[in-house]
């Protein structure tokens, strides 16, 4: 099976007791994603995530934060590696949903991810370093964003900047939604 970058994560759910019998609900690159618990309210997933940027993106005391950015409730450490060397870290985050087809975040995730691809197209003659020029690009333009966008938009071009990471603001599951609406930046990164 394959995504926008490459394949679908091949390897099964590492064996790790926070893991056993629960449902795999979602798989990407470098990502499984397997239904968690409910504490307090609050729907959580367990992310067993691959990508060194990944896992930075979701722990690294300097990483992005904030109102459209996902809230991350435990580090449980790694179990084994997955098959394209890197090791597997287990992460407990808040549980978020797809966008649907009409609403105040999909027309605000609409507008970045059709403003971020024209301006892939328009920087394209720089190759990957299209992606963070076209970022900046989203952070810099007046574009009517709310402050809170504007922020999040910029906080996520410092942690790519700083991490090397590439932004990756195209494929729709890349911008997710929590139960009430709010837009997040759900896995907005990919390595270089």
């Amino acid at each position: 099976m394959e995504t926008q970058y490459g394949s679908i994560l091949p390897d099964p759910v590492p064996d790790h007791p926070l893991l056993r019998g629960r449902k795999e609900i979602g798989r990407g690159e470098s990502t499984i994603v397997l239904d968690g618990d409910t504490v307090d309210g609050q729907e959580r997933v367990f992310k067993v995530l691959s990508s060194p940027t990944d896992y930075a993106y979701y722990t690294a005391p300097d990483r992005p934060t904030g109102h459209h950015f996902p809230q991350v409730f435990a580090d449980h450490g790694t179990v084994g590696r997955s098959s394209r060397g890197f090791p597997f870290h287990i992460i407990e985050v808040e549980k978020l949903y797809p966008l649907p087809g009409t609403g105040e975040a999909a027309e605000v995730a609409t507008k970045i991810v059709t403003s971020y691809y024209d301006a892939c197209l328009a920087w394209r003659n720089l190759a990957q370093d299209m992606g963070r020029i076209a970022l900046h690009h989203l952070v810099v333009t007046p574009m009517g964003w709310t402050d809170a966008v504007r922020m999040s938009l910029g906080a996520l071009e410092t942690f790519s900047n700083e991490y090397g990471a590439l932004p990756d603001l195209i494929k729709s599951d890349n911008l997710m939604m929590r139960k009430d609406g709010t837009l997040v930046f759900s896995d907005p990164v990919f390595m270089e």
